[in-house]
């Protein structure tokens, strides 16, 4: 007899991963870069095996990969599959375009979307790149181009490519850093039409390149720029009253009275100080009726300048604005002024850092009240936070925007103000954004702003400390306070420090993945008391810094640190060349050798021509010898390696 309420429950079956549909499976790659996808999922199974041969969504990126990676990936995918690129001719990448360029021709990438170019200075590389993308017939799917560049000089061919792919029809996002003395006054002439939505210009525009680009963008919406560049603009006002002197003179010339005299009006001598200052006239920038947003960092102009500008974009609805340390303008602390310029715009971000004047009668607590108005706190929702550091002033809306924070350890006077005191949460994450951090640490660290919970920086990712080194015993630990180490994953550090500091520094940076440095700390070091097992991305010694031209010690650095991917030191032999090779052989990816030069600049003297002639040919004999010991070297190692030399700079990968 059975129980009649016996209830009988099914499983649900599992599913395992290949047994998911395929769209679920391109939208879990879609989150997954390209060495991950090869090295976890190929070869798993037969299916998943065909869904990588018919997933056509790759982001293809040359700076993260080894040359053996991409000799793999590029014997599996095919170019119509790769979307997204990125070039690299960095110190970590070095060769690994030419050798895409051998195995992919550009104009074969027919679904591609997006493309960035990474410190590529060879003229018929980024030629053979951008030819086929400035043609408006082809690559028809292509939006986004980002070039990171610190060259300082470009061909008439590489500006007229730039300039065709930027008005091909369907780009909509363009990044430039192009270096060009800092500046893209010249380099840009618009000539056509374009359809750009969002543009990033690193470096100081004028205002005239700010016109012509408006003009030639009509449907721009982003606009990023270090800086509006307003030296070369004349002020409409002065030039009227130039004009009306001008005029007046000329009357005074044809009439023989003395009315100059009459109308010259001797001020009181304190007047100027009590005078509103006069507006300044330009020219209008005629902004798009599509731009939305405006980002300038590293402002230098007064505050008259910023009004002026607001109210030439008028459809402004998200600013942003970061002024450059040392910026003397005191007006612009004064929240009733930017009440009035930001009623209409929908997101407002700044960081003001203005250095105090002797004579200043600036208030802390009389600049809060301006910022605590319901027009910030209640309409808006924006809060601020205020650091005044003895005669400095930071002020900043929450969260801070930017990704860079310079920690002042010199300092005699320090309070904090906020308006957003009972906002735990936002106070938390005031410095979420900030991933590289500068650090004085010839100072004791100041526990300012001390979470007992949190770190006031968590999410830093690059620590950059420099200046003497404390004789704090507490030093690292009150960093600790405020910083946390897990996440820094990069080093950099140029001076000199004690070796039991750094050996216990180097043990709290759980996720160190790169250091910077210089010899003069390797010099300091004691290679006895100090080994690093953990696995290091990179190691840059930076030979030029203070014009340091030493030459690293091949046998303690190999025993300090081990395992290095990617190597980049100043070397002094082959036979220190091939002592690296061979011990650190194990991790080892490529390696750039810094080859030794001769430096003539400071031997000059006041002896004759022909001895100064003998003189130098004499040093040319020695580098010319040099170069060819490196030369002969190459020549003899083993296949497994691939050799570039550029200049001074011997690039060895293994394949």
């Amino acid at each position: 007899m059975g129980c009649k309420n016996t209830k009988i429950h099914v499983l649900p079956q599992l599913i395992t991963f290949d047994e998911l549909p395929v769209e679920i499976i391109y939208k879990i790659l879609n989150e997954l870069d390209i060495c991950s996808i090869f090295q976890s999922l190929f070869h798993v199974c037969k299916h998943l095996d065909e869904i990588l041969s018919s997933y056509n969504e790759y982001h293809l990126n040359l700076k993260t990969i080894s040359l053996k990676t991409f000799h793999f990936i590029s014997s599996h995918i095919r170019p119509e599959q790769i979307t997204q690129l990125t070039l690299s001719d960095d110190e970590t990448s070095v060769g690994l375009v030419e050798l895409f360029l051998s195995k992919y021709s550009m104009s074969t990438l027919v679904r591609l979307r997006s493309l960035t170019l990474i410190q590529i200075q060879n003229e018929e590389l980024i030629n053979q790149i951008l030819i086929p993308i400035a043609d408006h017939s082809t690559l028809l799917n292509f939006t986004s181009i980002r070039i990171i560049n610190d060259d300082e000089s470009y061909t008439d061919t590489f500006i007229a490519l730039l300039m065709s792919i930027l008005s091909k029809p369907t780009l909509q996002k363009a990044y430039l850093d192009l270096s060009y003395d800092r500046t893209t006054s010249n380099p840009l002439p618009w000539s056509e039409q374009c359809s750009i939505r969002h543009l990033t210009c690193i470096g100081t525009c004028t205002l005239n390149f700010i016109r012509n680009t408006f003009k030639h963008a009509l449907q721009l919406e982003t606009f990023i720029t270090d800086d509006f560049d307003f030296s070369d603009e004349n002020d409409l006002n002065q030039s009227s009253n130039n004009q009306e002197t001008d005029d007046d003179d000329d009357d005074e010339d044809s009439d023989d009275s003395d009315d100059s005299e009459e109308v010259a009006i001797e001020l009181p001598a304190n007047n100027n100080e009590n005078q509103v200052p006069k507006k300044e006239k330009f020219t209008s920038i005629e902004s798009t009726n599509c731009l939305k947003s405006l980002t300038l960092n590293f402002c230098t102009f007064n505050m008259l300048k910023l009004e002026w500008i607001l109210q030439e974009i008028p459809t402004l609805k998200q600013f942003s604005l970061i002024t450059t340390n040392g910026y003397d303008d005191e007006t612009i602390l004064d929240g009733h002024r930017w009440e009035i310029l930001v009623s209409h715009i929908e997101k407002f971000q700044f960081i003001f850092s203005v250095t105090l004047s002797d004579s200043s009668s600036w208030n802390i607590d009389t600049c809060l009240t301006t910022f605590q108005k319901p027009f910030w706190i209640e309409q808006k929702q924006w809060f601020i936070a205020l650091e005044k550091y003895d005669d400095a002033v930071l002020l900043y809306t929450l969260p801070y925007a930017d990704i860079n924070y310079i920690m002042k350890t010199e300092i005699t006077s320090f309070e904090y103000r906020s308006t957003a005191m009972k906002n735990s949460l936002l106070q938390i994450q005031t410095m979420k954004n900030v991933r590289d951090l500068y650090i004085d640490t010839s100072e004791s660290i100041k526990s300012l702003l001390e979470n007992p919970n949190v770190p006031r920086f968590y999410n830093i990712k690059h620590l950059i400390l420099h200046g003497k080194w404390s004789k704090s015993k507490t030093f690292l630990s009150d960093i600790q306070t405020l910083v946390d180490f897990n996440s820094i994953e990069e080093l950099t550090r140029n001076e000199s420090i004690p070796t039991s500091d750094f050996s216990i520094l180097l043990n709290l940076l759980s996720n160190l993945q790169t250091i910077r440095t210089t010899t003069n700390l390797l010099d300091a070091l004691n290679a006895a008391k100090i080994c690093y097992t953990n696995c290091l991305r990179e190691f840059i010694v930076d030979s030029n810094y203070h014009e340091d031209q030493r030459t690293v010690h091949i046998e303690p650095f190999c025993a300090m640190f081990p395992r290095v991917q990617h190597l980049n030191i100043p070397i002094d032999s082959v036979e220190s060349c091939q002592y690296a090779l061979d011990q650190l052989h194990q991790d080892l990816i490529n390696v750039i050798f810094q080859i030794p030069t001769l430096d003539t600049s400071s031997d000059i003297d006041d002896t004759d021509d022909d001895d100064d002639d003998e003189d130098e040919s004499e040093e040319e004999d020695d580098d010319n010898s040099t170069i060819n010991l490196f030369t002969e070297w190459i020549k003899e190692l083993p296949q497994k390696y691939t050799c570039h030399r550029k200049q001074q700079y011997l690039h060895i990968s293994l394949k």
